[in-house]
């Protein structure tokens, strides 16, 4: 298993592979895309990984370990309805691919994978969510300016790029400053709809958005925890 790597600005893709061609045939297809991709063998240890990451999206090949494909995802949408979960199907097998829509997959795609068939599915998913169904404007709070197309935000004018879903939370927080948001409320609006996510993935996010925001771990000033409702944002003053 590949230790968690998260440049800036750019999407997580967790794949759960075990064939190592196969892992060779992805770092080449995925080369040039925009995405930071984290490799894991086992589904255990997989499922270990997306509760530490709470990635943006997976992609479910062949699996070691006592956990297959499928029940992977079974326990995936148990505690997430809304992670974009793409399952790849050994070829030409049409149960397979019917077993994993029921179960919940967002997309299925032919093993081996393809450049021409894999990569608009992933593209399309890293897009989606990136949206912001509630405008494009630019949000001024002074010292932090939240874009209004990019996904990224300016911090005492130094610009700092987001992977979308870090972007949407910080968009809502920011149009509700000095409020307190719920943690639901945040949910909804950076994963589109009211399904359960991993309780483990909205603080995943808001803990890298405080990184970016150069907050110190123990004292948050800019984003800081109301216990049992959720999270407040305010901009403190320069050199405080």
């Amino acid at each position: 298993m590949e230790s968690p790597s998260h440049p800036e600005g750019r999407p997580t893709l967790l794949v759960g592979e075990s064939d190592r061609r196969g892992v060779s045939e992805l770092r080449t297809l995925l080369a040039g895309e925009p995405i930071d991709v984290l490799y894991c063998e086992e589904a255990p240890k997989a499922l270990l990984l997306l509760g530490r990451t709470a990635p943006d999206a997976v992609l479910l090949g062949s699996m070691d370990g006592p956990i297959d494909p499928l029940e992977f995802l079974r326990i995936v949408r148990s505690s997430d309805r809304v992670l974009p979960v793409v399952v790849g199907v050994p070829p030409g097998d049409a149960s397979y691919a019917e077993t994993a829509r029921s179960l919940g997959a967002t997309r299925t795609v032919e093993r081996p994978y393809r450049a021409d068939t894999l990569l608009p599915v992933l593209r399309s998913l890293v897009r989606g969510l990136g949206r912001d169904p509630q405008g494009s404007t630019t949000i001024d709070l002074g010292r932090l300016r939240v874009d209004g197309e990019a996904p990224a935000f300016r911090l005492d004018g130094r610009l700092v790029a987001l992977p979308p879903t870090e972007y949407l939370l910080l968009r809502h927080l920011a149009r509700n400053v000095d409020t307190v948001v719920s943690r639901q409320e945040l949910i909804r609006a950076a994963w589109a709809g009211d399904a359960p996510v991993r309780t483990n993935t909205l603080n995943v996010h808001v803990m890298r958005l405080r990184r970016r925001l150069g907050d110190d771990r123990a004292r948050p000033r800019w984003i800081s925890t109301v216990h049992g409702v959720g999270y407040r944002l305010t901009v403190p003053e320069s050199g405080m």
